[in-house]
């Protein structure tokens, strides 16, 4: 049994190394489910779920996301090692979680956040030239479930002294996956006034056939592990790391070539030609000849093969209630 353990605590440790590190998203949900496999049948029976299947839950935390901008001082990658962990930000959330197997529970949440990247905070010299930043607030309704990898475990109701008898554990992990529905709306800070880029067309998707104006809504699939600590009956506390994968490149406004900033401006009445051509290119009138001929066009400006994620580390308080016979949550002891 204590080979066992070992091997479980090593899965444990390839799981959150994977998860962290994003080496490749087959590995860590290769991981993810090798754990939960293995801790199937290594701990015991539990049934204070029973009693108090609903939790309402509230959390804050910080906010990151992995695009085109900002991150750190080498060639970019598609990797959590590229973090711009300068243009940290903090969301929220709550929720209701209900669990209505012994290990599987569902959770409905609804998240908001605030992202954002600055080329200004990198040495790269590619990034740095280029000079482009932004942020977006993030609102996420999302739907999951999640399977219990190690259990609370009750112990005696009073604890005694030199009284001997099972002891209680209290810490508990999960892994989760859900779908989720987000809204998000890049800016820039433009001339000191902070502007929507999605209208505009900063890379020509109003004037080039072949580019479209992407969506403000979007789906996300969200994925990621908790650790859970049980105070009492009624109260217990979380820690949460969860990745969203995204099915755009927008996030960050940014993901292919550069479109003539002219002809971006031509085709855009949100804002004036000047803004509307430093939105497209902030070093726009450096990468003009002389002559006011623009040279960067179809240079690259993003990385259309890697798709953008951000990420909520969430540290939330857990309100756990019983049910009605109706199977509704209440208040009542």
């Amino acid at each position: 049994m204590r080979k066992f353990n070992i091997f479980l605590e090593l899965s444990y440790i390839f799981a959150i190394y994977n998860f962290i590190f994003m080496i490749k998203l087959k590995n860590t949900i290769t991981s993810i489910v090798l754990v939960a496999l293995c801790s199937s049948f290594a701990f015991g029976q539990d049934k204070m779920w029973k009693t108090y299947p609903y939790e309402l839950i509230g959390g804050f935390g910080p906010s990151f996301m992995l695009g085109e901008l900002g991150g750190g001082n080498g060639v970019g990658r598609n990797s959590i090692l590229d973090l711009d962990f300068l243009s940290t930000r903090f969301g929220g959330c709550v929720g209701m979680r209900k669990t209505f197997r012994e290990r599987v529970s569902w959770q409905t949440t609804f998240s908001i956040g605030m992202l954002s990247g600055n080329d200004n905070k990198t040495k790269e010299y590619f990034r740095s030239d280029r000079d482009l930043s932004f942020r977006t607030p993030i609102q996420e309704l999302s739907f999951r479930l999640e399977y219990k990898i190690r259990k609370e475990r009750g112990g005696h109701i009073y604890d005694l002294r030199g009284v001997r008898g099972q002891k209680g554990k209290k810490f508990s992990t999960y892994c989760f996956a859900g779908i989720g529905l987000y809204h998000f709306n890049p800016k820039a800070k433009i001339e000191g006034e902070w502007i929507a880029l999605q209208p505009i067309g900063t890379e020509g998707q109003n004037y080039i056939e072949t580019r479209r104006p992407y969506s403000l809504y979007q789906i996300c699939i969200p994925l990621g592990l908790i650790a859970k600590y049980t105070i009492n009956k009624r109260w217990a506390i979380s820690a949460e790391a969860g990745l969203r994968f995204l099915f755009t490149d927008y996030l960050d406004d940014v993901s292919t070539t550069y479109a003539n900033p002219d002809l971006v401006a031509a085709h855009d009445n949100t804002v004036t030609d000047a803004m509307a051509k430093l939105a497209a290119d902030p070093a726009y009138v450096k990468h003009c000849y002389e002559n006011g001929q623009y040279h960067y066009y179809n240079e690259q400006r993003g990385d259309p093969y890697d798709r953008d994620f951000y990420m909520f580390i969430m540290i939330s308080a857990h309100y756990k209630m019983k049910q009605t016979k109706d199977g509704w949550p209440t208040f009542k002891k």
